[in-house]
């Protein structure tokens, strides 16, 4: 048979067949049954706690949010994830009462055919995210970071290199329409270290772990109770270098209880923490502790959308030390990522005056301008 008269009915066949395909794949890939499921899927995925509804037309979503409305970086996570697929050319999230939809929805809308948001177990193991936000300004709190520090006077070095590693874990998550409760483990550990020397000496580092109880009410109110150990111990080279401080080694260590209390104000989450400290070392150390602060989150996007600007403030007081001020004020960008399981980026400018919170240094008063670069829950 000749090569010709093979190769053109083929060349006919993969041609009507590509232009069927191009045909019928956008009127099913955009059909209402797939936009429906592919809306489902994201919102039981980024807010599994919330009950929403939602309707399609044409190529605008509509989302109600039942009772109270949704914090700005949820509502932006949500709507980016969405807005990834290119489907709907608007999307608008409102928040109404359920009654209210009954009353108001159908005569707004009544081409729309209203639909909830899948049901979501009540219990959830091993959820995404944490449900008590990091303080940003808080140097204690468990988190991936690295910074430099300029000290102003030289308590343990001048040019200071400081790390944390640690992390944030929701083991168990149980809602309810207006309170969800969370319980969840802690740990970190946070080093710093004089790098202007030859060899860089490690200074202090200090271990962290603890489980906590998380419980917030109305997406507004954030509580956590918890029980930790810290334990914490001072760098061998820098013994090498100051041996006097052979001599008064202390190899500080306590178990502390701790409730953390936080109210969301739009923009603003103010917060305040009691803390008592248990089975010191040494045994003379006093117990009572309290942190106050506020965090600051921008809604408006910076930097191409990508960022927001973010503020954070934390004044920690020890009766050990008198109850004498130590303030961290940080400040600079957060960039979100929408599957990071919320967690965020941080680039941050601190600064820092009063008494250290490294180990046995706690007596000694720093003062420095640093940079930090944080992940965190």
């Amino acid at each position: 048979m000749p090569y010709c008269s093979i190769v053109q009915p083929m060349k006919l066949c993969i041609g009507t067949l590509c232009l069927i395909l191009h045909l019928i794949s956008p009127t099913w890939a955009q059909s209402e049954d797939y936009l429906t499921g592919y809306v489902a899927a994201v919102i039981n995925e980024a807010l599994p706690e919330d009950k929403l509804k939602y309707f399609i037309e044409g190529d605008q979503l509509t989302i109600i949010v039942i009772g109270t409305p949704l914090d700005h970086q949820v509502q932006d996570k949500l709507i980016s994830r969405l807005k990834a697929s290119t489907y709907f050319a608007r999307i608008n999230i409102s928040s109404l009462e359920d009654d209210d939809i009954k009353k108001k929805a159908p005569n707004t809308y009544e081409s729309a055919t209203i639909k909830t948001s899948p049901a979501s177990s009540k219990l959830k193991i091993i959820p995404n995210g944490v449900i008590y936000e990091a303080p940003i300004a808080d140097p204690k709190w468990p988190k991936f970071s690295v910074g430099y520090q300029h000290h102003f006077n030289s308590v343990y070095g001048k040019n200071i290199f400081d790390l944390a590693f640690g992390e944030n874990l929701a083991l168990l998550r149980y809602h309810t329409p207006k309170l969800v409760y969370e319980i969840g483990i802690q740990a970190g550990l946070t080093g710093l270290m004089d790098f202007s020397q030859s060899p860089s000496r490690l200074i202090n580092s200090d271990y962290f772990v603890g489980i906590g109880l998380s419980v917030v009410y109305d997406k507004k109110w954030q509580n956590l109770i918890q029980f930790s150990h810290i334990s914490s111990h001072i760098g061998d080279e820098f013994i090498i270098s100051r041996p006097r401080y052979l001599d008064k080694r202390i190899n500080l260590s306590y178990e502390a209880l701790k409730w953390y209390t936080a109210y969301k104000l739009d923009s603003f989450r103010p917060y305040i923490g009691f803390g008592y400290l248990m089975d010191r070392d040494p045994s003379y150390l006093k117990p009572f502790t309290i942190e106050t602060g506020v965090d600051y989150i921008s809604k408006t996007r910076i930097l191409w959308d990508k960022a927001r600007f973010v503020f954070g403030m934390n004044t920690f007081f020890w009766n050990e030390t008198r109850y004498s001020p130590r303030l961290n004020v940080s400040t600079d960008v957060q960039i979100d990522n929408s599957v990071w399981s919320g967690r965020t980026l941080k680039f941050l400018i601190n600064y820092t005056n009063g008494n250290s919170r490294h180990g046995q240094f706690y007596k000694k008063r720093e003062k420095y301008f640093g940079v930090s670069i944080n992940i965190c829950s």
